[in-house]
């Protein structure tokens, strides 16, 4: 996946907007936000190497049927998977709205596909005398979908009668048809029934307004949500929401105007002015009333959340996803808006190592022992067991080649990794002060600029001693002698605490039958027992004695 795509605007006067992964454009009405996007649509997989593009727009009342029922104008389109797919696509850069039937008709035929290979697959293992475990059925399209609304809407849970080709929806005992959703749950159910099976070939999603129909937080735990399943995908949104432009994962933020030497770009949304910033930002979210809170990194339906639920196992425990590192370390140390905190309330945080090595100091702030949380899904006997258990896979992968996948990749990003961890070291924050003995001494203005300027002057020479050119090339040759050694000694361990582990899950879970890192990570929670993994539960023993403190 390239680093960044580019577009040079018709619109803007040819102004080129470079974007990475996930990115928002903001703007005024009238500002053409919306003629923006049509243009994107048009243009940017032709001008960025191919591929398709996925259209979204927001707000439209979608109607969603409780059953698919097909008559004489729809049979010949919808009766074969190929037809029902082929007009399904054609609708990819429309209205998600004119397309929800398309989606839901293709799921179903894919599932009833799939379910026809797998009874063909077991018959050829019954006539070859069973040898080897019986062939498992993939998880069947629908279902999945079903499970990942559950996770949006707890309350809600869905099925679907293949006999009577019916979607039911049931909550608090009562079952009705999806007809009955609220807006935003059929906002929500459309969203994922489009994505959850975009084959690769859909590299760019460019969504008009994703917030509308949708509570802000909600809309926020979706797309972030969605994001993480297609991983290697492109996101543009249009939105007038500067909270969904403040969200972690996004890269890149335009603020769009209707001339194209004011649209200014930011790689990082706090660079805007504080004070613009307080007229659109609205109060930060509090912690749940509970007696022990876990705080975490990411956000609510990020791969964090699901795995500390897991290892920890505790549904009196809240699970608290504050962002970045520095989020965490503010809400355990209370500071800011977080001191407003019950002091009855006991804290733990968890953070990443990352290209650090320094634990933190704070007692009730943890650090993983490798490089973040996907690292610990990804050690070797985890993997071979999910992959055995998920039984999809022709082959099931081995101990040895999961260690040769993490190895290799170890190999091929060492000088990156080296300059990293380097970088993360050698971080230097100058702290000008004047002690009170000297202060005593100052009479007047000119002393006191004169006083400051000597302490700026030492504190200069520190950081130039410190980043020295000697000094670095010292640093940089002692991280790349520690990771050959770690490639020499097949140190696994010390890998995976090397390496980012987001990239290193991601890589490993199509070798066991997930699409992605959060995935695998859904699977394992679902079928292993984290008490079986003696990392994982040093991790779960050492929150609990925070929490017991």
């Amino acid at each position: 996946m390239q680093n960044q795509i580019k577009h040079s605007s018709g619109r803007f006067g040819g102004y080129e907007f470079s974007f990475g992964r996930i990115n928002v454009i903001l703007g005024a009405n009238g500002v053409g936000k919306s003629s923006f996007l049509a243009e994107l649509k048009g243009s940017i997989a032709n001008t960025n190497g191919g591929g398709k593009v996925v259209y979204v727009e927001g707000g439209r009342t979608i109607k969603i049927k409780d059953q698919i029922v097909m008559d004489h104008t729809t049979v010949q389109k919808y009766d074969r998977f190929e037809s029902a797919l082929q007009a399904y696509e054609k609708k990819r850069v429309n209205s998600l709205a004119d397309r929800v039937f398309d989606a839901i008709v293709v799921l179903e035929k894919k599932g009833l596909e799939q379910r026809s290979k797998h009874s063909d697959s077991v018959e050829r293992w019954i006539e070859g005398g069973q040898n080897g475990p019986c062939p498992r059925r993939t998880q069947p399209p629908l279902e999945y979908l079903f499970e990942l609304f559950h996770e949006i809407f707890p309350q809600i849970a869905l099925t679907y009668d293949y006999s009577a080709r019916k979607l039911v929806a049931e909550k608090n005992g009562a079952k009705y048809g999806p007809s009955r959703f609220s807006d935003g749950e059929k906002q929500v159910f459309s969203l994922l029934a489009d994505v959850i099976d975009t084959g690769s070939e859909h590299r760019y999603f460019i969504v008009d307004e994703p917030e509308l129909n949708l509570h802000p937080e909600l809309a926020e735990r979706l797309w972030s949500l969605i994001e993480d399943l297609l991983f290697d995908r492109y996101f543009i949104y249009a939105t007038h929401n500067i909270n969904f432009a403040m969200r972690d994962n996004v890269d890149v933020v335009y603020v769009l105007s209707n001339e194209s030497e004011k649209i200014s770009t930011f790689s990082n949304v706090n660079e805007i002015d504080d004070q613009d910033m307080r007229a659109f930002l609205g109060c930060v979210p509090g912690i749940l009333a509970s007696d022990r809170v876990v705080v975490t990194e990411g956000h609510e339906k990020s791969f964090d959340s699901v795995f500390y639920r897991w290892i920890l196992q505790d549904d009196s425990l809240e699970i608290f996803p504050a962002g970045n590192c520095h989020d965490v370390s503010n809400v355990i140390s209370k500071r800011g808006v977080w001191n407003h905190i019950s002091s009855k309330v006991r804290l733990c945080g968890v953070i990443d190592a990352d290209f650090g090595e320094q634990p933190p100091e704070d007692h009730c702030l943890l650090q993983l022992p490798l490089h973040e949380a996907e690292s610990c899904i990804s050690v070797p006997k985890l993997i071979v067991d999910i992959a055995t258990h998920i039984g999809s896979q022709e082959k099931i992968i081995s101990e040895d080649e999961v260690s040769k996948i993490v190895l290799d990749l170890l190999e091929e990003s060492k000088l990156g990794i080296a300059a990293r961890r380097v970088a993360a070291k050698n971080q230097w924050i100058s702290r000008i002060s004047v002690s009170r003995s000297t202060m005593k001494g100052i009479e007047n203005e000119a002393q006191l600029v004169e006083k400051l300027k000597n302490a700026a002057q030492l504190e200069a020479e520190k950081a130039s001693q410190a980043l020295e050119g000697d000094t670095i090339e010292s640093a940089v040759r002692a991280e790349l002698a520690m990771i050959q050694s770690t490639l020499e000694e097949r140190n696994i361990e010390q890998a995976l605490k090397l390496l980012p582990g987001k990239e290193v899950a991601n890589l490993l879970a199509p070798r066991v039958g997930c699409k992605s890192a959060l995935d695998l990570a859904r699977a394992i929670k679902k079928n292993l027992q984290p008490s079986n993994y003696p990392h994982l539960v040093q991790i779960k023993t050492e929150i609990e004695a925070v929490l017991a403190l």
